[in-house]
């Protein structure tokens, strides 16, 4: 942990850095998970830096290797009972031992790993190794409220209107669980594009329904001016704050942007248009989410979310190109939108080699 802080501090001298990635890489070949997993039980530690390397290679050496140490960590994490902790708790006397800050610590590993198996199989259009519907690991709390709900992971529309309200409540948590609530969503219209890609066309249309309507319950349930790209100034919300919630606000645009997707390659030839005017939407909601990015937390927060800056910059590309009867403000915005998401790119790119990747891949204002 203090060698991928220490990377990402843009006070470090570039030849440090050198330093800092050869020993990082040092530890990627040397890691083999079969020993680091070598006892039945891993410590806290040993499995918080199984998931720093999974996640560091993940976006610093994209390939099948990382995806093959992402999964080997998953599965670890259910031989453990990472999925399972609040009954696992009850049962063994093992992890009833263990301490609530510690417990706390465990559940919040893995939620960090089920967003990795989010990230990493959506990309790659892989399905995810972490089953949603098998769960019983709560969100975390506030410590020091009294006699907080559970709040397990919604996986109906029902369940997603009952806990909003409790997860809002709870100040000092709502961001981190909103962010699990809103990866979730992403999760599913993720599935429902495979389901498109594997041509399965019998379940498509409920499943793209039932994630439009846990949208819409996101929409109307999450605070007033959740859904502004701006900082609210006026709620004294702080920089920090504002990226924090923003992040949230890219999954549930890129969740709309996969759903229109989809319907333009399943719906009937009449509404093509429309819903090809959908991914527009979308694309230009991602691309105004990006013109209020500061490059400055780049290196604080996941910087998975350049996968939906990426994917937006692309179908922006394809109706700059493609759409002939576009008038010349449209055409103008859209050039805009692209040349925000190229630099948003570029700036995560200085940081991460995936990043760098789809900088260099991605077609760039002209």
């Amino acid at each position: 942990m203090a060698l991928l802080s220490a990377m990402l501090d843009p006070s470090f001298q570039s030849h440090r850095i050198a330093e800092l990635q050869l020993k990082f890489e040092s530890l990627l070949s040397a890691s083999l998970l079969d020993d680091e997993f070598a006892e039945d039980n891993p410590s806290l530690d040993q499995f918080r830096k199984s998931y720093l390397l999974a996640f560091y290679e993940f976006h610093q050496f994209p390939g099948h290797r990382s995806w093959l140490r992402i999964s080997r960590v998953t599965r670890m994490a259910y031989h453990v009972g990472l999925d399972r902790l609040d009954f696992i708790a009850s049962q063994s006397t093992e992890w009833a031992a263990v301490s609530d800050d510690d417990m706390r610590e465990w559940r919040r590993l893995w939620w960090c790993l089920y967003r990795l198996d989010t990230y990493s199989n959506l990309a790659s259009g892989a399905p995810y190794l972490i089953n949603d519907d098998l769960m019983n690991t709560s969100f975390n709390q506030d410590p020091t409220a009294d006699n907080p709900q559970k709040i397990l992971l919604p996986t109906t529309c029902e369940q997603l209107s009952n806990v909003l309200p409790a997860i809002i409540a709870d100040a000092h948590t709502s961001t981190e669980n909103i962010h699990n609530i809103t990866v979730s969503v992403l999760r599913q219209a993720g599935a429902a594009t495979r389901l498109h890609l594997v041509q399965l066309p019998d379940g498509i249309a409920s499943r793209v329904a039932s994630v439009e309507r846990q949208l819409a319950i996101l929409h109307l349930s999450l605070p007033t001016g959740w859904l502004n790209p701006r900082r609210r100034a006026f709620s004294n919300e702080s920089p920090e704050e504002h990226h924090g919630r923003i992040i949230t606000v890219f999954h549930i645009r890129m969740a709309h942007l996969l759903l229109a997707i989809v319907a333009c390659g399943h719906r009937q030839a009449g509404d093509w248009m429309t819903n090809w005017q959908r991914v527009l939407e979308a694309c230009q909601d991602i691309a105004t989410l990006a013109s209020q990015w500061d490059s400055a937390f780049c290196n604080i927060v996941d910087p998975a979310i350049t996968f939906t800056t990426f994917t937006a910059l692309v179908f922006l590309d394809m109706h700059q190109k493609f759409d002939i009867t576009m008038d010349y403000d449209l055409l103008n915005s859209i050039h805009h939108g692209i040349t925000i998401m190229h630099l948003q790119l570029k700036h995560f790119g200085s940081l991460w080699t995936q990043a760098k990747l789809l900088a260099c891949k991605c077609p760039c204002a002209e």
